[in-house]
């Protein structure tokens, strides 16, 4: 989640300080306020810390990606997490009537040194759709590292066995908040697709609409392994700072654990297609066995 200085002025450097508090593993977005050294400090100080890993939003020189990368690893991150869905920003019609603008001081630490987009003839968007990245990308950043490489931003079964083809670590199954490519499918219903074509030894993230308990008990019940918070985290972070995010994460994990409780799940293996209504567990049944 980018440019979290905008809710609090810690920003990211709190928003890690928080997951690792409560055990939760954290991902620094490319667009962060805080430089990923001071994010990698402050979350593997802490031994009781989850995973820490580096989004990556693929630049359009090779160079510049493979030094980030190499950044990355240096300051101790674990694992990289490279979008594929968002090569250019969505047509975000609300964003444009406000006015939207990034504030004196806030601005994306990382890509200050960002070469330009090389123009692309009879394209729009200033040429970026040429420089989207492709399989043959996501085969050369593997290369690049000795960390695990994951996909995010994924919905389609077909593109989940081309990515475990390619040997990545794991895929999060997302849409980007809803908020990029307009009428993609909600992760729900993509999820249990991606499952059933990647099986069960890949891991599977999921994110998109994660508010409460409930929720990450359902998404586990589809057919992830675990799952990602993107707004809850901006609106403690705005309420609370540090303090307010480590509280949502609690609350969220209290909630998770209350639901399995309340739906006989003494561990989250036992959480599956039993647990949802008959039409959603058909769905579930058609995409094929967990």
């Amino acid at each position: 989640m980018a440019h979290q200085r905008l809710a609090h002025p810690d920003g990211e450097w709190a928003s890690a300080l928080a997951a690792a508090a409560q055990g939760a593993g954290y991902v620094l977005g490319t667009q962060s306020n805080v430089p990923m050294e001071q994010v990698a400090e402050a979350v593997l100080a802490d031994p009781g810390r989850g995973p820490l890993w580096f989004q990556l939003y693929w630049q359009a020189d090779r160079g510049f990606n493979r030094a980030l990368v190499q950044r990355a690893e240096a300051a101790g991150f674990e694992a990289i997490v490279l979008t594929v869905d968002a090569p250019v920003q969505g047509v975000r019609d609300r964003e444009r009537r406000a006015g939207f603008a990034l504030p004196p001081g806030v601005h994306a630490v990382h890509l200050q040194d960002a070469p330009a987009v090389p123009p692309a003839d009879g394209t729009y968007c200033a040429g970026l759709p040429a420089h989207a990245p492709t399989w043959d990308d996501v085969a050369w950043l593997r290369a690049q590292t000795r960390l695990p490489v994951w996909l995010k931003g994924l919905l389609h079964p077909a593109d989940a066995r081309a990515a475990q083809a390619l040997g990545v670590a794991g895929l999060i199954v997302s849409n980007h908040g809803g908020r990029t490519l307009d009428t993609a499918p909600a992760t729900a219903q993509a999820l249990p697709r991606v499952r059933a074509a990647a099986g069960d030894a890949l891991p599977l993230v999921v994110d998109g609409g994660i508010r409460r308990g409930t929720d990450v008990l359902k998404a586990i019940a589809l057919g992830a392994n675990a799952v990602m918070v993107g707004r809850p985290v901006a609106h403690a972070l705005a309420a609370g700072g540090a303090l307010g995010v480590a509280r949502m994460l609690r609350l969220l994990r209290d909630e998770l654990e209350m639901a399995m409780a309340l739906t006989g799940c003494r561990t989250l293996a036992e959480a599956g297609a039993h647990l949802l209504d008959p039409a959603t567990a058909a769905v579930w049944e058609q995409a094929g066995p967990r």
